[in-house]
Parts: structure tokens; sequence; C-alpha cells
């Protein structure tokens, strides 16, 4: 059963930046690490859902020096320029997709049945590249990609976060928080919520064809407490607002809402 476990809930996940690195390390990381973790969310099923469930986070994360990344939330990167604080380079991430059935290989609670009657979104390799620039405490990141398959649009990613450190109860805490804005095409529209004649027979919504929009805009937060040099704890919570234009379409008028909130933790191992 293919996951509708999109990529867009994974995006507002990081759950371990590069600024979390440079601040528990003091200095750019030399060759290989590897990190392994694994956590809990509760967040909408699909993006639009109305209702929320728990799910079960995997997270693996590999570096080399301070160039090339792969993580699953991050996607894979590398930085091509990488100086006084600016960061350019290639970005390659996968889009989960979503099926009628709603069917998630991470969730703990029942399958929804908002999606019956609705086309399948086959899962997406999105290829694009990234700028960041960190301006400490202020570090803010562009990034924009194309899906090669599946919904085969455009998705433009902007964020602005204030990062530092700080104590809880004696404990050193690491934090960033900052507003994050989407930006997608009629393609990524059209297949996540579009509704075409045949598909408003089948499931009993309104057709609706989508359009270029601010998919969404919200908050997001993360909260890294280290244990030890290898162990540390990420807490996040983000709120998301839908844009008018998507929330024009009956999937979410009908059987979702317009506010969008994820919370969790993961429990990271470095080594």
């Amino acid at each position: 059963m293919k996951n509708t476990f999109t990529s867009l809930m994974f995006m507002a996940i990081t759950l371990v930046a590069p600024w979390v690195l440079a601040q528990e390390n003091q200095a750019p990381p030399e060759g290989w690490q590897f990190f392994l973790g694994v956590g809990a969310l509760y967040g909408p099923t699909y993006l639009g859902d109305d209702d929320s469930q728990g799910f079960v986070i995997p997270n693996l994360r590999v570096t080399y020096d301070d160039k090339f990344f792969a993580s699953v939330s991050e996607g894979v990167g590398y930085h091509l320029i990488n100086r006084d604080g600016l960061k350019i380079g290639p970005i390659l991430k996968y889009d989960f997709g979503r099926d009628e059935e709603g069917g998630n290989l991470f969730a703990v609670g029942d399958d929804t049945e908002d999606l019956i009657g609705l086309d399948d979104v086959d899962g997406t390799v999105e290829l694009g590249g990234y700028i960041e620039y960190d301006l400490q405490p202020l570090t803010t990141k562009l990034e924009i990609r194309r899906g090669l398959s599946g919904h085969e649009g455009l998705i433009v990613d902007a964020k602005l976060h204030l990062t530092g450190r700080a104590f809880l109860y004696s404990q050193p805490v690491l934090y960033s928080v900052g507003p994050e804005l989407t930006f997608t095409d009629g393609n990524y529209n059209d297949a996540y919520f579009g509704i075409s004649a045949a598909e408003a027979e089948r499931s009993a919504l309104m057709a609706y064809d989508g359009d270029d929009s601010t998919v969404s805009y919200g908050l997001s937060a993360n909260l890294v407490m280290p244990h030890t040099a290898n162990v540390s704890t990420i807490f996040f919570a983000n709120y998301k607002r839908l844009g008018d234009t998507i929330t024009d379409s009956s999937l979410v008028t009908e059987r979702g809402s317009q506010n969008q909130t994820n919370v969790g933790l993961v429990i990271n191992y470095r080594f």
C-alpha cells in the first residue's frame, strides 16, 4: 500500500539542522557523521485534514564534512558554495504521494476515508536548488524544487528563523523559531487538491480546478536538548494556515481544515 505521509510533513520537521550541529560541535563537522533516531508525531493524516493522529517517525541523517548531507527530512544536498555563512547547492527530495485508501505506513491510528474516490498521487522525485544565509542569530533559506513525476509541480519553500542557545533548569538547550511559507503551482495543486468531474462523481465532492497559490504560511519551532555528546532529544511544533486558493477545494471545505498543526519529539543518536 502506498504511503499518504507526504514530504510536506517531513519538511515541517527539521530533526537535526546544520546550525544545531555547529553549536553542538563548536566547529563545522569533519568526515562522515551518522545520526539515527526515532520519535513520535501528532498531526493531520494528509495536508488539509481536520483530523489528527499519531505517527512513528524514523530519522536517519548522514553528513560528510560541511558539504554533503542526506536525511529523511532534508533530502539529499551538496553545498557547492559554503563560505561566510552563505550556502548554495542542489537538492533532491522525495514526496511519498497519496492514495485513496488513506493507508499510512507510519500511522498509529485508523486509515482516513476522506480520500476515497480521488485519484492516487504517485510518489515524486523533486529536484531543485537552495540558498541559505546565516546571519546569526537569524538564518534564512529559500528552496525551489520541481517534481519529475507524480505531481510534476513546482514547490517554493522560504523560511526565516531565529536561532540560539538557552538554559532550562541548568540544562543547555538549542532553539530555532520563525515564520515559514510554501508556494506551489497549478500542477501540484491539481494533484493534491483538484477534483475532476470523474472524482467528484466517485467521491461526492464538488469539482474543483486548482491554481497557483500560497499553499501554507505559518510558524515552526525546534528545541534541541543534548544529553550527552552523542544523544539528544528534539522537540518540535509547527502551525500552518492553508492559503485561500487551496481552501476553496471541496476536499478542504467539506472534509478538512484550513489550520494544520504538528507536534512531536525525536530521540537522536550520533555515532
